[in-house]
């Protein structure tokens, strides 16, 4: 005689939920999958596992993608609700926030977290009871999972989703150890020696000045990281294309060509709709727009 299975065996986990709706929402595991921003097979493996908890097809697996069984719609009404709901409570316990305490994460760039640190430095010094966390991350962390309360980015395309103000304009040009140029002067355009970002597309910033200034047959090192880049052309190794907030900056990096802000970049100040009214959000939003300015970050006039 088989074991029945346990009341908790069959229980829906509540991280389960965004998976299923977003497969509800996209009809697919592809565009649930970009919702979510994971591969593919996670979606994959989620529905699976909550269709065997449950012991019920939520989805109609065909040809143009997954489609709700009737299983399937009741879980989407009821979950839709559920999640509306949690929702609203916790728009409704971030208001009420008003300490100036508690956690508070910041993502940012590397190579903004090099240039920042003394603001970073003077919040936690105003703040103590504030406990800073930072996430140095390139990938697009996303505060609508509430990845991080507050993102520092540079970006011409804030997220729709998000609240922000932009903080000082970006600039981008090409610079190098002034004993490298020195020593380069005598070398043609194909022999000097580059140093690139890691973009497979080439549509950053660094990589489209880098393109239009780079001869065609010269070398150049890849690296995965703007502050890898930086350390390197210090170091005397080559020239490549960074923001001017690094640039202009280090006493031993001449810039080599003009800058460029056709990207129009901002260093944008984001946060989470929900927890905007935090106090610990409000405060750093206060401290970090007076003082981080172009002026701040060694943004060039000409």
């Amino acid at each position: 005689m088989k074991a029945q299975r346990s009341r908790a065996d069959q229980n829906l986990e509540w991280a389960d939920m965004p998976y299923l709706l977003s497969v509800c929402e996209a009809g697919s595991l592809a565009g649930a999958a970009r919702i979510m921003g994971v591969n593919h097979s996670t979606v994959f493996r989620r529905v699976e596992a909550v269709e065997r908890r449950l012991g019920v097809r939520l989805f109609e697996r065909l040809a143009r993608g997954y489609v709700m069984t009737p299983a399937g719609e009741r879980f989407y009404a009821r979950a839709t609700v559920l999640c509306e709901g949690m929702d609203q409570i916790e728009r409704e316990l971030g208001e009420q926030d008003l300490r100036l305490e508690g956690v508070l994460t910041v993502t940012t760039t590397d190579s903004l977290l090099h240039c920042l640190a003394p603001v970073l430095a003077g919040f936690q010094t105003d703040h103590p009871d504030v406990e800073l966390r930072l996430l140095s991350d390139v990938r697009a962390l996303d505060l609508m999972q509430r990845d991080a309360d507050i993102a520092l980015r540079p970006t011409s395309t804030p997220p729709e989703h998000w609240i922000g103000r932009p903080l000082a304009p970006l600039s981008f040009a090409t610079y190098a150890h002034r004993n490298y140029w020195a020593a380069a002067q005598d070398l043609p355009p194909e022999e000097l020696r580059w140093v690139m970002l890691g973009d497979d597309l080439n549509q950053s910033p660094m990589s489209k000045l880098t393109l239009r200034c780079k001869h065609a047959e010269a070398k150049a090192t890849v690296l995965n990281t703007m502050m890898s880049v930086f350390d390197l052309v210090v170091s005397g190794f080559g020239l490549a294309a960074m923001p001017s907030y690094l640039g202009e900056t280090a006493p031993d990096l001449i810039r080599v060509h003009d800058l460029d802000d056709s990207a129009n970049w901002q260093l944008w100040l984001l946060a989470h709709p929900d927890v905007r009214r935090s106090a610990r959000v409000n405060a750093f939003y206060e401290y970090a727009t007076a003082r981080i300015t172009g002026d701040f970050l060694g943004q060039p006039e000409d």
